[in-house]
């Protein structure tokens, strides 16, 4: 009797149980990235179906044959089987526990302890009613034991060395500074599921399509691709126009890049790229990444960005820099083809990230490594053996710090995978109490030095300058005071209320001698980018404008103001605003950055509690600068003031914040992913007092549904009516006609047009929200959006003095 894995309900054809788990096994094998990890996944391939082999299964295999399209579907449990399998071959040792964790967790993350009741997740698999013991016979019949058996072994002394290669890295700092046992075993352990999807996945997609394995790029074809990116790369530099009028910075610029270079040739693996905004970073560890990529024989390079702004300005330069678009994905939630077999393309590369070159957000890697969905845990065992560039570092968000240091460190050392972090004002030069950063190496030495080099403004502390702080009518005559000295303005504050209240101040003032501009995240994507083109166009008409934003435009945003204005924040806000001064060094003096104080009810920060722990850090800096300016180089940019500002702001913060703190598990996720106390004592408590006394407790499964990279206030996505593409697509939306995949391509469209709002918000909004047909899918009622200012909370109507 041959039993069957998959049924195509059109066709009836069928795939064998045999067939699928060695496709799987095969797969698993060919793609592993780490050897030590290799008879690992087959063991889990080799089982992870094995369910599939009971009564229950193969008659509703039988169903989808008689039945086809009409079958009624069933959920049966088929990953339970195979953990049991493996534990009744290996006993109590710890290849059963990790194996079969990824077996039981391959349609979806479990906890090793449950933290509610205790209980350990071998006892509730072997609790579930299965037919196993039909399961265990037919294994036995299709595959025998002796090659499996083989693997188990195998694969009990390739965790040993594993588990003694994690030991002898914490024993050479002391406890806790890099991270702890149990959080790198997890990683393993995510490491290992990873492969088993993707080679479960791709096996099962090739039967359904009728197509063959999908194969991975070898690594002669991929020196290929770095020898001809490197090639191209080299000549479009030489043509790159210079935006330096004196040439000055360029010499800076060709120095950084031919640091980047030679630090390409050395094994590190953990690189700090320091430089200031404007100094080219972009190019230089893409130039660092090619070369190392060639030398080492890496197989993918990843430009990581936290912001969709940077990420796609910068996509589109790799890509010229590169020469090769086929080599290049872009993967955020705004890319979208209008060709099907494109966009089926397109999605199945993001699915697996198999480029040589990735460009993607923050959020599509923190999902990677921590989020609970399979479609990103999938993804993660292409970081191996990479390159991973993360830009503007200091953007990521305060919560995810020590979980984001944590993965650097085990990719780092583990992965064979080398990682540059990219920013202006590095935090990672702070130390915290715990889970900190391996050491760095610093790829263009003193950062102060280039400081100097491509100093371009001053920064001037006004924070004092109106008692108690100024109201939103203070800094709109301080913008207009410093509009006499400057033909460009640049005001940027912490909040979108406030930022649209100083717009509206601003014109109600009755002066035309300026073009006055707004940028928040209340108005869509599209909105901004044809806002920023504006702008950018008119001050190389050099025409008098005013801009008044919030932070969205402090990283990567290219464009130069003569003044900026920025409201209290972190001293890395203060820097990364002033690199929109005086970018390319057009005025002959120092551009004028000044800093200013809010009053407490013009910005409104009480319930920001990050923002507020940045400003006091911010405001107590800014007051040893002026008691000692020596001890800071004079400087407020300089390493040691930037080193001192993260300090303060980590102090600031506690010790809690930067760990990813959980409200409803009472603890965070370094905790449930690491060493998982109040699981162990719940298990303790449950079991006479006894603690667990096998490794991998961790709570993978209430981490990955706790884990956000988005913050939680911003939650309700509304599709603004913006212009005629976004309105005809809100009518295509509408059609009852259509299909799913038809909502989900229109959707894809409609993220340029999206905006997200608070509860609060979509309450005060009430009617003007509306469903998209059946869709659920939310839009604003044209009414009450504004070009100028986004989402408003009244019609437009009662603004026309915009």
């Amino acid at each position: 009797m041959e039993f069957l894995a998959h049924v195509e309900p059109k066709t009836g054809r069928t795939q064998s149980i045999q067939e699928h788990l060695k496709n799987v096994c095969n797969l698993a094998e060919k793609n592993c990235p780490l050897d030590i990890l290799n008879h690992l996944v087959c063991v889990a391939a080799l089982l992870h179906d094995a369910g599939k082999l009971s009564e229950d299964f193969q008659e509703y295999m039988q169903e989808i044959q008689s039945s086809g399209e009409n079958v009624k579907r069933r959920s049966i449990d088929h990953a339970s089987a195979g953990g049991r399998l493996l534990e009744d071959m290996a006993g109590g040792h710890f290849v059963s526990r990790m194996v079969g964790t990824a077996i039981y967790s391959h349609h979806g993350l479990q906890d090793c302890i449950d933290l509610e009741t205790g209980r350990d997740l071998t006892e509730k698999r072997r609790e579930k009613e299965i037919d196993f013991a039909t399961v265990k016979k037919r294994y036995a019949q299709v595959f025998g034991t002796s090659e499996l058996k083989q693997y188990v072994l195998r694969a009990h002394h390739d965790i040993q060395v594993l588990c003694r290669h994690i030991d002898d890295v914490l024993s050479r700092s002391e406890e806790g500074k890099y991270g702890d046992r149990e959080f790198f075993l997890g990683m393993y352990e995510r490491l290992l599921l990873s492969v088993l999807i993707d080679s479960d996945w791709s096996d099962a997609a090739g039967f359904s399509e009728e197509q063959p394995l999908p194969e991975r790029l070898s690594e002669k074809d991929t020196l290929a691709v770095w020898n001809r990116a490197i090639s191209h790369f080299e000549a479009y530099m030489k043509k790159v126009k210079s935006t330096d009028p004196t040439g000055r910075l360029n010499q800076c610029r060709r120095e950084i890049s031919k640091s980047c270079y030679q630090a390409s040739q050395s094994e590190k693996r953990l690189y700090r790229l320091t430089v200031p905004t404007g100094a080219g970073k972009t190019f230089s560890s893409l130039r660092f990444a090619l070369y190392h990529a060639k030398k080492f024989k890496k197989r993918r390079i990843l430009y990581v960005a936290p912001f969709n702004s940077i990420l796609e300005q910068n996509a589109a330069e790799i890509r010229k820099a590169v020469g090769e678009e086929s080599d290049v994905l872009e993967h955020h939630c705004n890319v979208c083809h209008d060709d099907t077999e494109k966009e089926e393309t397109y999605k199945k590369l993001t699915e697996s990230w198999d480029s040589p070159i990735i460009v993607t957000t923050a959020v599509q890697m923190l999902n990677t490594l921590f989020s609970g969905q399979k479609s990103s845990i999938r993804r993660m065992y292409s970081l191996c053996n990479s390159i991973i560039i993360f830009d503007e570092v200091q953007a990521f968000p305060v919560r995810c710090t020590e979980l984001f240091h944590l993965a650097v460190n085990f990719l780092v050392q583990f992965c064979n995978t080398t990682v540059v972090l990219c920013s202006a004002t590095q935090p990672s030069i702070a130390q915290l109490a715990e889970n900190n950063l391996l050491e760095c190496e610093e790829m263009v030495g003193n950062a102060d030095h280039y400081t100097e080099k491509f100093r371009r403004t001053r920064i001037i502390d006004q924070t004092a300058r109106v008692p108690g702080g100024m109201r939103v009518e203070d800094l709109r005559d301080f913008i207009l005071d410093a509009a006499g000295r400057s033909d460009s303005i640049l005001a940027i504050v912490n909040t979108k209320a406030a930022a649209r209240e100083v717009y509206q101040a601003l014109k109600s003032s009755g002066s035309d001698e300026y073009e006055l501009y707004h940028l928040s995240t209340s108005m869509c994507p599209e909105n901004r980018r044809r806002e920023l083109e504006a702008i950018k166009a008119a001050l190389k008409e050099k025409k008098k404008i005013i801009c008044v934003s919030t932070q969205l435009v402090e990283a990567g945003v290219d464009f130069s103001f003569g003044c900026v204005i920025r409201s209290l924040a972190g001293m890395d806000s203060i820097i990364q605003a002033a690199g929109r001064c005086n970018r390319h060094r057009e005025k002959e003096t120092e551009g004028e950055v000044y800093i200013v104080k809010m009053a407490p009810e013009a910005e409104r920060i009480d319930r920001f509690y990050e923002m507020k722990a940045a400003r006091r850090s911010c405001e107590r800096l800014l007051y040893e600068f002026r008691q000692e300016p020596e001890a800071f180089d004079r400087a407020l940019d300089s390493e040691k003031a930037i080193r001192r500002y993260y300090r303060l702001y980590y102090h600031e913060l506690g010790d809690e914040l930067t760990k990813y703190p959980v409200s409803s598990a009472g603890t965070c996720l370094t905790e449930l992913l690491g060493r998982n106390r109040p699981g162990r004592n719940q298990y303790a408590r449950q079991h006479g007092g006894k603690y667990p006394e096998f490794p991998l407790n961790q709570a993978f499964q209430t981490a990955g549904n706790a884990f956000e990279v988005i913050p939680e206030d911003e939650k309700i996505p509304v599709i603004v009516p913006y212009d005629e593409n976004a309105e005809a697509w809100i009518t295509e939306l509408e059609r009852p006609d259509l299909t799913v995949f038809g909502q989900k391509k229109i959707l894809r469209k409609l993220q340029r047009y999206t905006v997200g709002i608070s509860k609060y918000m979509r309450d005060q909004l009430n009617n003007a929200v509306y469903s998209a047909g059946s869709t659920g899918v939310l839009i604003l009622s044209k009414d009450y959006y504004n070009e100028k200012t986004g989402v408003m909370e009244a019609p437009v109507s009662r603004f026309l003095d915009f």
